[in-house]
């Protein structure tokens, strides 16, 4: 599953502190499907020394459903039929 931030994770810091930011990413413990597209599952927090600048949620960029016998079947199929294009 692919992901994207929320919002924008800009930041405006003094050039001599932008080498001291730290990033941290967080997800939920415990994410299982069905997820549809735009779900929080988790965020990102921008700081420096221990001072939280920012917070960004992560959110899933497409919908992911819940695998059963069809989807597995749909699945394994095209992968074959690529792999002999």
């Amino acid at each position: 599953m692919q992901v994207i931030l929320e919002d924008d994770a800009s930041l405006f810091v003094e050039k001599s502190k932008s080498s001291k930011i730290v990033q941290n990413i967080s997800f939920s413990d415990s994410i299982s499907a069905p997820i549809e597209k735009g779900s929080v599952i988790g965020e990102a927090t921008y700081s420096i020394d221990n001072k939280v600048l920012k917070k960004v949620n992560i959110v899933a960029s497409e919908t992911i459903k819940k695998i059963n016998l069809v989807n597995m079947t749909t699945s394994l199929y095209k992968d074959w039929f690529n792999l002999l294009r």
